[in-house]
């Protein structure tokens, strides 16, 4: 198996900070597909200690960026199976507002760090 270039793993962290802007517009089905299937695999993928130390040890993310992120990761694997592991919490429990919005946080950290030319670039390093 390929191991992902440092561009790449930068362009999937930032693609998995953007959920989809229509999540309510989502039946039920659509809804869980995304959430515990695309949008949990790319956290897992994108969030994880290999990804954020190699981001990191390139100062492509900086410590703040990099704690939320893991933050984020780690309340997730919290829920995982427990209460509020179902599309009804997803819809209108606090918990799961606040893991958006800190992926919107970290979204507007990285964009307040690097210019859209520097990303454009951060995505096309080996």
């Amino acid at each position: 198996m390929k191991q992902l270039t440092i561009g790449e793993s930068f362009k999937g962290f930032l693609n998995s900070l953007k959920v989809n802007n229509s999540l309510d517009s989502m039946n039920e089905q659509e809804l869980y597909n995304y959430i515990f299937e695309v949008f949990l695999g790319d956290i897992v993928a994108y969030l994880s200690p290999y990804t954020l130390d190699r981001l990191e040890t390139e100062g492509i993310i900086d410590n703040d960026i990099y704690n939320i992120s893991r933050n984020i990761r780690k309340e997730l694997f919290e829920m995982i199976n427990g209460p509020l592991w179902n599309i009804k919490s997803v819809k209108t429990s606090e918990k799961w507002s606040n893991i958006f919005e800190s992926l919107e946080t970290l979204d507007i950290l990285v964009h307040q760090k690097w210019s859209e030319e520097e990303i454009a670039y951060l995505k096309t390093l080996k």
